[in-house]
């Protein structure tokens, strides 16, 4: 016979189960937008890469809801800005000839995420195991992972947005926080 359930019990079971459910709407959500939002072949141009002016990048920055962040002018680089939706903004800094939408890792790239509380956030992955927590100028929360130090992620006080800089060289990205060149284009 089986020991009737505390409340406790069923308390920890109900919140199993409405986080198993949770994770797996998440998991079928990302892959709906994978095959769906992910086609090459869409006709919504918003999301699509373009290379764009220092002016075009600033205008596009002042007409979006969550600020676009970059590095500032790059000798040598062309801009190349996408917008795949409302809450997220990407940089590049093409080299060599590339083209927009160039699918190589190779460029600096700053990301813009729209995040409700973003220095929380990182301070919340800065405590886990392998990441460090540094501050740069602006007051910026830095974060990167020393397991994976990919990229390099910041958040400014009062900024409703996360931003994340990509280099081949992580030392590079590292050295653009560090430095404020990390700013608003808009």
């Amino acid at each position: 016979m089986e020991k009737p359930r505390t409340d406790a019990e069923d308390s920890k079971r109900t919140g199993l189960r409405l986080g198993l459910g949770i994770a797996a709407l998440v998991v079928v959500g990302l892959i709906a937008w994978a095959t769906l939002g992910g086609d090459d072949d869409s006709t919504d141009d918003a999301g699509e890469a373009a290379i764009v002016s220092v002016d075009s990048l600033r205008e596009a920055g002042a007409r979006q809801d969550t600020p676009i962040y970059w590095a500032g002018e790059q000798a040598g680089t062309e801009l190349e800005l996408s917008l795949p939706n409302a809450s997220h903004a990407y940089v590049r800094y093409l080299t060599g000839g590339a083209k927009a939408g160039d699918s190589r890792p190779d460029f600096l790239t700053v990301g813009t995420y729209a995040s409700p509380n973003p220095v929380a956030e990182l301070k919340g992955l800065g405590n886990e195991p392998g990441g460090v927590l540094r501050r740069a100028p602006g007051g910026a929360t830095v974060y990167f992972s020393r397991s994976q130090p990919e990229s390099v992620y910041l958040a400014y006080p009062g900024v409703k947005a996360q931003i994340e800089v990509y280099d081949p060289n992580f030392k590079r990205a590292l050295q653009l926080v560090n430095s404020g060149q990390i700013v608003a284009a808009g």
